[in-house]
């Protein structure tokens, strides 16, 4: 069964990223006295997907377990997603000459030398491959997680089975001895039977060997 929750999420991502996608295309047409204030929307709008995607992670985890991994792979395209629309906003910045977060200096110069953009572009091609591999170090240990949890389930389950087993060989046990019981009592009556019959045919002789005897003599 679906996720509705993370249905409900993954619309806000498509419109705010598409909105992120739309300013960033318009960066380089915005006045230098309205591109700061600008700048800080757009970073806002890349927090709100970046905790978009923290609402998904806790979602993902709270949906049911058959479809938990194909819930994280989801998530896992929207973060990369995010990463592109971060790159592409450090590109427009470096482009338009605006400092990438720290180098307040930067947006007050009308010009930046091509060396120091791409040192820039260098450092966000850094960070950003930095968080794609603590992105792929976190979706392996959350694939992993699934496999432990599928395991534990499958023994669970395995266990129950054998708890299964075990008692019904405990009371197919019992049921043989209540058998053997019943048999060894059927044996006893049956001897006792044959006894009193061959009791009643030794005093039926011996009533018969009397009846002739008298006859005779």
């Amino acid at each position: 069964m679906e996720n509705k929750l993370l249905a409900d999420y993954e619309q806000q991502f498509g419109v705010t990223s598409a909105e992120i996608t739309s300013k960033i295309s318009r960066l380089g047409h915005i006045v230098c006295n309205d591109r700061n204030d600008y700048i800080k929307e757009i970073e806002r709008n890349l927090d709100e997907v970046h905790d978009l995607l923290e609402q998904m992670d806790l979602s993902v985890k709270e949906s049911d377990v058959s479809i938990r991994a194909k819930l994280h792979i989801r998530v896992a395209s929207y973060r990369a997603e995010l990463h592109r629309l971060a790159k592409e906003f450090a590109r427009a910045k470096c482009t338009v000459n605006i400092n990438l977060e720290d180098d307040n200096h930067f947006a007050e110069s009308e010009d930046v030398t091509s060396e120091q953009k791409q040192r820039l572009l260098y450092t966000s091609e850094r960070l950003n491959q930095s968080e794609i591999q603590l992105d792929n170090t976190y979706r392996i240990a959350v694939e992993t997680e699934e496999i432990g949890s599928q395991i534990l389930t499958d023994l669970n389950r395995q266990r129950e089975t054998m708890q299964n087993s075990f008692n019904r060989l405990r009371d197919a046990n019992a049921d043989l001895g209540r058998s053997t019981r019943m048999i060894n009592a059927i044996i006893v009556r049956s001897r006792q039977h044959k006894i009193i019959l061959a009791s009643v045919m030794a005093a039926f002789c011996f009533f018969l060997v009397f009846v002739f005897y008298r006859s005779f003599f």
